[in-house]
């Protein structure tokens, strides 16, 4: 029952790790001046690191030879690293009351965030973001960023829970094979 619990939660962490690059890699995409903003980047590599993470996880499922504690450090080091993601885009994103809202102050604070605009250039005195086609660009930016910052919390917490399921299948004895549930 321990293993299926452990499938199940290392499934859902390599789709939690598949959506986060998605994510990421569509927002960088976007960048029309300049490289894509630091968080974004970050954003990207959690993603593959995760995805990664989770086919070796998979593997020591049935591989004798990967060693558990290892596979329980790399788990370690993913969650952290999707929790320190998720943190990032979460502050980045914090000025933006609202990525719906159409009053002033809501445009204008996603107009000026740096995940959202696609960067921006100074041309006389005035600033000029040419990936911003209209608001509802912004928007959907918006939403894909939330989404992000979403999937890489649903990652830390299922990571946290491969690492306790992985714990306790350790200490219950569990045969070499399965060592990593």
């Amino acid at each position: 029952m321990l293993k299926i619990a452990a499938l199940a939660v290392r499934a859902f962490l390599l789709l939690f790790g598949a959506v986060v690059l998605g994510l990421s890699v569509t927002l960088a995409k976007q960048q029309k001046v300049g490289s894509p903003p630091s968080e974004t980047s970050f954003g990207s590599f959690v993603g593959a690191f995760g995805v990664l993470i989770s086919l070796i996880g998979f593997g020591a499922f049935f591989i004798e030879k990967i060693p558990a504690f290892i596979v329980m450090a790399a788990d370690g080091l993913a969650t952290a690293l999707y929790l320190a993601g998720a943190i990032a885009l979460t502050v980045a994103l914090k000025p933006v009351p609202s990525c719906t809202s159409d009053d002033d102050e809501a445009r204008y604070q996603r107009f000026e965030n740096k995940l959202l605009n696609g960067g921006c250039q100074d041309v006389a005195g005035n600033q000029i973001c040419p990936g911003i086609p209209d608001q509802s660009v912004l928007n959907g930016r918006c939403q894909r960023v939330q989404a992000d910052y979403v999937f890489e919390y649903l990652a830390f917490i299922f990571g946290v829970a491969i690492i306790a399921l992985s714990f306790v299948h350790h200490r219950s004895g569990g045969s070499r094979s399965a060592a990593y549930v």
